[in-house]
């Protein structure tokens, strides 16, 4: 290889790691949503799952009170 086909080389490595280097922030950054939307997903599911039991329970609760009037 001669000078000129180096030089063309290494510009186009640079080239090719200045393109990695915006990508990644914005891959991150949608990989970071992700996890955030999954995260947010299952807190809500189990608060609404613990909703579920209390309001469960109480109805119980008040079912056993009617039965004992």
């Amino acid at each position: 290889m001669n000078d000129a086909d180096v030089s063309k080389r290494i510009q186009q490595m640079v080239r090719f790691i200045g393109q990695e280097a915006e990508d990644k922030p914005y891959e991150i950054s949608v990989s970071a949503e992700e996890e955030f939307n999954i995260e947010k997903l299952q807190l809500v599911e189990a608060e609404k799952k613990k909703i579920r039991q209390e309001y469960e329970r109480k109805a119980k609760q008040v079912e056993v009170r009617k039965k004992i009037q």
